[in-house]
């Protein structure tokens, strides 16, 4: 009966902690940023206009339902997505990815610019995207920033659950080359690696 009472307040305490909205502390609860759409008014050519300040490529462009801004690096996979109210300009959605994986914390406003909804996804990855890059790169010589020599490269983040909780968090890297496939599974906490092994193509 104890047993059944201490994982009932343990569903409890999950529960009521979902409902909370504790906001972190960079995030503002309105924002005041909004669409150049002057400067895109003035460059566009078929309803995009993209420029390159510095190593960083900037692509502005017009959708049905809202306006667009793309930034993304000449070198590494990072990518930054802005949506703006097509009425207002406001900014309406932020989110990043890495390599096509979510990072960061992701943010909805409403037209009027006041914050509704966000998800941190670096939440439980104690061991950053940063630390991944450089811990590859030094001990495993595998360079995320310059991949050309990969035919693919995949990065996903993944968590084991044990009776309904999470138990850890952890990276799966797959890179494909000529010769084969690699998996290498990192813990997202401590960065350690956890696995690393790989398949070869028979000729």
């Amino acid at each position: 009966m104890k047993k059944v009472i201490i994982v009932i307040s343990i569903f409890c305490i999950l529960g009521c902690n979902d409902k909370k909205m504790i906001v972190p502390v960079k995030l503002n609860l309105k924002t005041s940023e909004k669409f150049d759409l002057k400067k895109f008014n003035d460059n566009k050519k078929d309803s995009v206009y993209e420029y390159y300040p510095n190593d960083t490529i900037i692509k502005l462009h017009e959708e049905k339902d809202h306006y667009k801004k793309e930034v993304r690096f000449e070198k590494g996979s990072f990518n930054y997505i802005f949506l703006y109210n097509k009425t207002t300009n406001l900014l309406i959605s932020e989110f990043s990815s890495f390599y096509g994986m979510p990072i960061g914390i992701w943010t909805n406003y409403d037209e009027n610019g006041n914050l509704i909804e966000w998800k941190n996804h670096d939440e439980g990855f104690s061991f950053t995207v940063n630390d991944l890059i450089v811990m590859l790169k030094k001990d495993l010589q595998i360079d995320l920033i310059n991949d050309e020599y990969y035919r693919s490269l995949v990065i996903s983040r993944h968590f084991d659950k044990k009776f309904y909780l999470i138990d850890s968090y952890f990276y799966l890297i797959e890179i494909s080359d000529a010769g084969g496939t690699r998996t290498i599974k990192i813990d997202g906490e401590t960065g350690k690696i956890l696995t690393d092994e790989s398949s070869f193509i028979e000729e």
